[in-house]
């Protein structure tokens, strides 16, 4: 019997996939990789492009699943303030390996409840003013928007 939890599906999570791998051929620059979590941070869909870093590969899963996990998309442990005076908020004090604090992991919503979870890796986290090329963030907020959740 499978279970009646809120999140999304398997064949959403492709679609999101296979949209961004798209749009990161389409702008022509670097490529990626891309993840997919469910509600329990749980890998549903993944795809790498061809000569993505082997770095990419498992940073988008930990995007994703950290997206999840920290109930926020990471931009904002990316932007966390920092305490010089005290080590507080260094990703090396966290017990679960898996949690990233870069940026380019978004939570997915529906109806104010997290339902899973998109995480990039392969280019710059964030895009800057004179950017024309789509950056990490950018691509997962993109994934975000194309299906209607």
């Amino acid at each position: 019997m499978p279970f009646d939890l809120l999140t999304i599906s398997q064949s959403e999570a492709s679609e999101i996939v296979h949209a961004i791998i798209n749009k990161a051929k389409e702008d022509e620059g670097g490529p990626i990789a891309v993840a997919v979590v469910d509600v329990s941070a749980r890998l549903i869909a993944f795809a790498a492009m061809d000569g993505v870093a082997p770095a990419s590969i498992k940073l988008s899963q930990s995007k994703a699943y950290s997206a999840v996990i920290g109930k926020k998309d990471t931009l904002h442990w990316a932007s966390f303030l920092k305490n010089e005076s005290v080590v507080d908020f260094d990703m090396r004090n966290w017990t679960d390996e898996n949690f990233s604090g870069f940026t380019g992991g978004i939570i997915i919503t529906t109806a104010d409840k997290i339902i899973g979870g998109i995480g990039v890796s392969g280019r710059k986290g964030k895009m800057a003013p004179t950017d024309t090329i789509l950056q990490d963030s950018e691509l997962a907020a993109f994934g975000k928007t194309f299906i209607n959740l």
